[in-house]
């Protein structure tokens, strides 16, 4: 896996996450800095196996 970090026609940055095969699997919303962009990108890059899912379907 791997991000990406876009600029949409606005000018707001962006991040995917692709999948090996280069699929988006997730996508973020819009940032005004690239800065901020990459902030994002390492919380969640800061998530592990311990970090808890919460199921809000219920």
């Amino acid at each position: 896996m791997y991000f990406t970090i876009n600029k949409n026609a606005a000018g707001y940055y962006y991040w995917n996450l692709k999948a090996a095969n280069h699929e988006i699997i997730a996508q973020s919303e819009t940032y005004v800095s690239k800065a901020g962009c990459q902030n994002a990108i390492n919380l969640v890059k800061s998530t592990n196996i311990s970090t808890p899912t919460r199921d809000n379907t219920n």
